[in-house]
């Protein structure tokens, strides 16, 4: 009986690990779509990217994430694909610079809700956040 309990423990953990580099491995996916539409010198290039990127972004909503913090993820996730299909719109319109401008406000997101993720510093554990 405790071979099972130890058993499912160590499976539950393995699974929630390989969810989470499930969720890395898109979230560098989508860094590395971002930077190259944010490098893309054709209204064609950029778009390309933007795509994969909303398409990314789309995916990992779908992920798992703690259940603490999902609703507050899931916005950002959200405001993201909102300000990328802005930036498409203005790149469908010939308006690099604008686009771009724009692509920066996502990663201004990006920042924002990063630090919902970072773990505790120890000061945080000895005396609360």
């Amino acid at each position: 009986m405790k071979f099972i309990i130890i058993l499912t423990i160590l499976l539950s953990g393995i699974a929630q690990s390989s969810e989470v580099q499930d969720l890395n491995q898109i979230m560098k996916k989508m860094g590395h779509e971002y930077k190259l539409a944010v490098k893309a010198q054709a209204s064609s290039e950029m778009s390309l990217h933007i795509n994969a990127f909303i398409e990314l972004v789309e995916l990992a909503k779908t992920q798992r994430f703690q259940e603490s913090k999902a609703k507050e993820s899931i916005k950002g996730l959200e405001q993201t694909i909102v300000l990328a299909k802005q930036a498409q719109n203005l790149v469908n319109s010939k308006d690099l610079v604008s686009a771009k401008a724009k692509l920066k406000e996502i990663d201004d997101l990006r920042v924002e809700y990063h630090k919902l993720h970072e773990p505790p510093s120890i000061w945080d554990l000895l005396f609360g956040s």
